[in-house]
């Protein structure tokens, strides 16, 4: 938090001091674009939307209403109104601190030793057999270099380590191959004694970008991928909406643009939209870029001698600028109670989903008089291959677990998509394990499988626990607040790629995409299966070696010799 400067009230009048001489108890002011100076329990808002990105993951802005356990985390982003909190944490205390402030353990150079005392026992069975063969051999000297090189091929075949190393050494160069980093030799092997994964919900199984899932007419639901199939004004005024009606300016710059403005570009995409060449084709006559104050925006065009504008936002807000609608078969009909009802029911759907819901509105008249055209569901995808990764893992016998900073509603839905919720779709949130015996959580955490509204430090403490009870854990994470987690984790798994540096940092084993996961299983469980059939050889070499060592000295006496 260096060179930033909070605001804060002190005698009356609101001063600027530098965050890091703010002290717990200090009450900071908060505006649009602001950057939360400490952990700040919030005591007065007005209109407040906070980018908590970093700490919980979720890609969009979240609105903050005053609450009792209602905190703004350091380093979150102020995108819109004003609020006031009072200092609960600074510096390593708080959350992103507790972050920042976890140490990466560089591997241990391997200490075992080639002889250990347990290696003697054997070597000392061969002493009889020894004295024996000295008592009546006429070449002591090369009856003990024969005892002796037994002696060590015995200690050597007890060195378990060794072995180890060989074979974890082995699947390391096969996962190499396959460009898999194993940064923790060690945590390959065990890889191979995991039965609980962790997964992180944003950019592990669902993609960091939003697509259009369904669209919310006054009149029906349609699936974004059956819109193709309709040629009614309705829908026509839809996809140009969405391909015209974001904040694009310059297409070489829409790798830069806001998940939901990609979203939609996405979907007209689809629809057989031309994107480019619609942004180049049309003049764009008015503009009102996206404002969280105002949470819309409204883009005016030139349309075949025409001017078309369309509006883009909050659903509530969008509702007020617009005095029709139309339906599926594209009538224009005049706002009324039906359609008021009928669209806060569809909102509260799209809420309980999990998704984020989006209204759009066009007119052909002027700049304040539009008429409403849908709401659009908008969701995270799963990864390509995150079901198929969570079977995999099931059927090897590891138990999954969502461990997200998201919505209790969107990490059930991911959770019952990609088949993680097996047995129970209820979820536990950060607030209420607070409030709960630590031997309760882990009773609940044998049977819950969806935490939501988690902290990174409360990942972290859940994996801990899990470990108390038993558990051999692994935890796959990509970014920034899934740090303390993977660093407590058994084997900490992140991407490559696409990751943020400190959860490459504190990660173990680096795959590419999650389908690398099946991978590491199956190479673990052909590690351990090799480990114990060589442990059952090397043991029948020795049992052998030391028989027939002394079969060898006694046989002279056996036979009368």
């Amino acid at each position: 938090m260096n060179n930033n400067l909070a605001t804060i009230i002190r005698d009356n009048g609101l001063v600027n001091i530098d965050a890091d001489n703010l002290q717990v108890g200090d009450i900071v002011v908060l505006q649009t674009a602001d950057i939360v100076p400490a952990d700040l329990k919030l005591v007065e808002a007005n209109g407040l939307e906070v980018d908590e990105f970093d700490i919980t993951g979720e890609l969009l802005p979240v609105e903050k209403e005053v609450g009792e356990e209602v905190i703004l985390y350091v380093g979150s982003k102020v995108t819109r109104g004003t609020g006031k909190g009072i200092v609960v944490a600074v510096g390593e205390e708080t959350e992103y601190g507790k972050v920042l402030n976890q140490v990466w353990e560089q591997d241990q150079p391997d200490r075992s030793r080639l002889i250990e005392k347990k290696y003697l026992l054997p070597v000392l069975l061969l002493l009889p057999s020894l004295i024996l063969q000295m008592m009546r051999s006429t070449n002591v000297i090369g009856m003990m270099a024969v005892y002796a090189i037994l002696a060590i091929m015995l200690i050597a075949l007890q060195n378990n380590e060794y072995f180890k190393r060989v074979l974890v050494s082995s699947e390391r160069r096969k996962l190499e191959d396959c460009k898999i980093q194993i940064r923790d030799v060690k945590a390959l092997e065990r890889m191979g004694n995991i039965d609980t994964l962790c997964f992180d919900k944003t950019g592990v199984l669902t993609t960091r970008q939003m697509e259009v899932r369904n669209l919310y007419l006054a009149d029906g639901m349609i699936a974004a991928e059956s819109a193709s199939a309709i040629d009614t004004d309705a829908f026509r005024w839809i996809k140009t909406a969405c391909a015209l009606c974001n904040d694009v300016s310059f297409w070489e710059k829409l790798e830069q643009a806001n998940p939901v403005d990609k979203a939609l570009i996405a979907f007209a995409t689809n629809q057989g939209i031309d994107v480019k060449e619609w942004l180049a084709h049309y003049q764009r006559i008015y503009d009102k870029p996206f404002d969280p104050e105002s949470r819309h925006m409204v883009a005016g065009f030139e349309m075949e001698g025409r001017q078309v504008y369309f509006a883009k936002g909050d659903s509530e807000i969008i509702q007020k600028m617009c005095s029709s609608y139309v339906t599926m078969s594209g009538d224009r009909k005049k706002m009324d109670s039906d359609f008021w009802r009928s669209n806060r029911l569809n909102i509260e759907a799209i809420n309980q989903s999990g998704g984020t819901a989006i209204a759009l509105a066009y007119s052909e008249t002027s700049r304040s008089e539009f008429t409403f055209l849908c709401l659009l569901q908008l969701e995270n995808p799963l990864q390509v291959g995150a079901t198929g990764t969570i079977e995999t893992i099931t059927e090897n016998g590891i138990r999954s677990i969502l461990l997200t900073g998201d919505r209790a509603e969107t990490a059930v839905n991911v959770a019952e998509a990609s088949g993680i919720a097996r047995e129970s779709t209820a979820p536990l949130l950060g607030r209420t394990l607070e409030r709960m015996e630590t031997h309760e959580i882990i009773k609940q955490s044998a049977y819950c499988s969806i935490f939501a509204r988690l902290l990174p430090s409360q990942k972290g403490f859940l994996i801990r626990l899990l470990q108390q009870d038993g558990h051999c854990v692994g935890m796959v994470g990509d970014g920034v607040n899934d740090s303390i987690a993977l660093k407590a984790a058994d084997v900490g798994i992140s991407f490559a790629e696409n990751s943020s540096p400190v959860a490459r940092r504190f990660a173990h084993i680096l795959i590419n995409t999650l389908d690398d996961l099946a991978l590491l299983v199956e190479s673990a469980k052909r590690i351990k299966r090799r480990i114990r059939q060589s442990r059952m050889i090397r043991i029948g070499i020795m049992a052998i070696s030391l028989i027939g060592v002394y079969v060898w000295a006694l046989m002279p006496i056996i036979f009368g010799r």
